[in-house]
């Protein structure tokens, strides 16, 4: 279960002595669900896709830097 400080923004998975912030000393938190932890689906393709493009911007630099 994880805590959720709606005055100083804490995020965490404990709370602080009976139920306050142990950021800021608040009561006014929430409790949320845990999130299930997502994986990117296309890792490989942004992977590929961002050295070609660093590629291609460097070779229009070095293109536009020839005489």
């Amino acid at each position: 279960m994880s805590y959720f400080c709606k005055d100083c923004s804490y995020r965490g998975n404990k709370s602080g002595q009976d139920g306050a912030c142990p950021a800021c000393g608040s009561f006014n938190i929430s409790r949320q669900a845990a999130r299930a932890q997502s994986t990117p689906k296309y890792n490989r393709l942004r992977i590929v896709l961002l050295i070609g493009l660093w590629g291609y911007l460097i070779g229009l630099i070095l293109w536009k830097l020839n005489p």
